[in-house]
């Protein structure tokens, strides 16, 4: 059997002044043409589905993704997604009605699990579905929440401390797992693929570092060795210690934090022996772009250098003199980057304190003078005719040395009366 693994779409995210829905649509659309083209039986989403909680908005993102998957459902494919973090606890009880919209027969194939739980999936083909490698049993595990979890309430004063409580979820996490590996194993022969929307310790995001004291993380060894384990929650793809166990990132690039990313979605082929082969197939996220500019030509000049500018997500600094007017190279801005998503981070450059003045020397003013203009007449054609005329005010022809009299001969040259 084919499983397409993905997760973390957030349908409806924005990011600044920019719907990301209509790139998120773009790569949901690339992905319907890999469940056509590969036959796949099972679409299994990991999580974060939806990051649009107004009613009326996600009904019509709701109403968008039943149109793509309708098609598909109605040719036997079965569409599995699990809550995360971001999907609201009201949200996945609510859009079961998701069910009638592309599954009109009543046809269990689209499952929106909100608990663990564990279902047998079957092949797309009816008599594929009769073979041994037509069978596979899903364990799904949403992000874990006291609700989704079964948790009894806490006692009035409220948990002890955070740390209390992300233990306790992480224990009825490995308590769910070690329950439905149970109940597995009461179908023998039929294989495992796990999907959950959790974090693994010491699993790194890339830009960004998941926070283990603000999450409920899992250890690497509560993970069963099943055929396939496909996670959610981190949006850089990897692999967790080992080929089968993966991360498969998110379907679009959130933020400037993921500009570098490669976007894609694991083809996994499951049979009864296991992890038959996994494929990577890419996805043409939309590009991020930072500029820095100080003036018109600089932003020319990043925009020529866009690939895809209409495309292009741009966030913006502009390094201006505390003189200068933001106004015109916002608007230049606003006009070549289409997709500028933030206002500008504006960053002011430190001029140039003015020369300080020659010093001046009290017991000679005079030469004080002199040396002010040979500098500031350094350059000015009528230098030496200027020179001379100073000497002239100042009394003293060019090149004098006056004598300064004594003391001594002050005093002799004193008529007493």
């Amino acid at each position: 059997m084919r499983f397409l693994h993905t997760g973390d779409w957030h349908l409806g995210a924005r990011l600044g002044n920019q719907d990301r829905l209509p790139d998120q649509l773009g790569r949901l659309e690339e992905i319907c043409r890999y469940l056509d083209e590969k036959e796949v039986d099972v679409l299994l989403v990991a999580g974060d589905v939806f990051d649009e909680h107004r009613s009326e908005a996600l009904a019509r993102v709701v109403r968008r993704l039943a149109r793509l998957l309708k098609p598909r459902i109605e040719a036997g494919m079965w569409a599995v997604f699990i809550a995360g973090n971001h999907d609201r606890e009201h949200v996945f009880p609510l859009i079961q009605g998701l069910q009638d919209l592309v599954a009109a027969d009543g046809s269990p194939r689209v499952i929106f699990a909100e608990r663990p739980a564990l279902v047998l999936v079957t092949a797309r083909s009816g008599e594929q579905a009769r073979l041994p490698d037509g069978q596979v049993q899903l364990m799904l595990l949403p992000y874990p929440t006291p609700t989704r979890y079964d948790l009894p309430d806490p006692p009035k004063a409220g948990w002890p401390s955070p740390d209390a409580k992300r233990q306790r979820l992480a224990e009825a996490l490995r308590e769910r797992i070690g329950e439905l590996s149970q109940e597995a194993r009461s179908t023998p022969g039929v294989p495992v693929v796990l999907c959950g929307h959790f974090l693994v310790r010491g699993v790194r995001e890339g830009f960004y570092q998941l926070s283990e004291q603000e999450d409920v993380p899992v250890e690497p060894s509560d993970l069963p060795s099943y055929a396939y384990i496909a996670l959610g929650h981190i949006h850089k793809p990897q692999m967790v210690g080992a080929p089968h166990i993966r991360y498969c990132g998110s379907l679009e690039r959130m933020d400037r934090g993921e500009a570098d990313d490669r976007k894609m979605v694991l083809l996994a082929d499951v049979g009864r022996q296991g992890l038959r082969d996994l494929t990577e197939l890419p996805l043409n996220a939309t590009p991020f772009a930072h500029v820095t500019a100080t003036c018109e030509d600089d932003l020319e000049r990043a925009a020529k250098e866009l690939s895809e500018p209409e495309r292009t997500l741009v966030s913006l600094s502009l390094d201006l003199s505390p003189d200068e007017p933001v106004g015109p190279l916002l608007a230049r801005a606003r006009a070549l980057f289409p997709r500028l998503w933030a206002p500008p981070e504006i960053r002011l450059l430190e001029t140039a304190a003015p020369p300080a003045p020659p010093a001046i020397d009290r017991r000679d003013v005079a030469g004080t003078v002199r040396s002010y203009l040979r500098e500031a007449l350094a350059d000015d054609p009528d230098r030496e005719e200027l020179l001379r005329l100073a000497e002239e005010l100042l009394g003293e022809p060019a090149g004098a040395v006056r004598e300064r009299p004594s003391l001594r001969r002050a005093k002799t040259v004193r008529k007493t009366p």
